[in-house]
């Protein structure tokens, strides 16, 4: 069974309280390739499972399997794409946000930077053509 096989099963939408967040976050090209490919992490230094299913954005925490983000994602026609959403896991037993919005977008943004990681390492991606 392949990595990202092995944890797709595993992994659910974001469930329970939701924070929302106005986000208007553009991906190129290039990163939306790398989100549908995915992030499946490979031991357990690797704490986020990130993957574009669809037009749904997932990001999960390894160790849990628990949603923390989760965004809808418009596809433009140069292969780029936009979230307008940000939906934010809001159940402090299970993941404490930030306090501010502008901080818990920063957050995402630390998340996302791993997916941009993926153009020097060959054996986290399959198949991925990158520019």
């Amino acid at each position: 069974m392949s990595i990202p096989q092995s944890w797709k099963h595993k992994l659910k939408p974001l469930e329970g309280a939701r924070w929302p967040l106005r986000c208007g976050h553009v991906f190129a090209a290039d990163d939306v390739l790398r989100l549908q490919a995915g992030l499946w992490p490979r031991d357990m230094d690797d704490r986020w499972a990130i993957w574009l299913d669809g037009d749904v954005l997932r990001c999960w925490r390894s160790w849990t399997g628990t949603c923390i983000y989760e965004a809808r994602v418009t596809p433009h026609a140069d292969g780029s794409a936009t979230a307008l959403m940000l939906d934010v896991l809001d159940e402090p037993e299970t993941y404490v946000r930030a306090t501010t919005e502008e901080a818990e977008l920063q957050r995402f943004e630390g998340v996302l930077s791993l997916i941009r990681q993926l153009r020097g390492e060959a054996e986290s991606t399959v198949h991925l053509p990158v520019g």
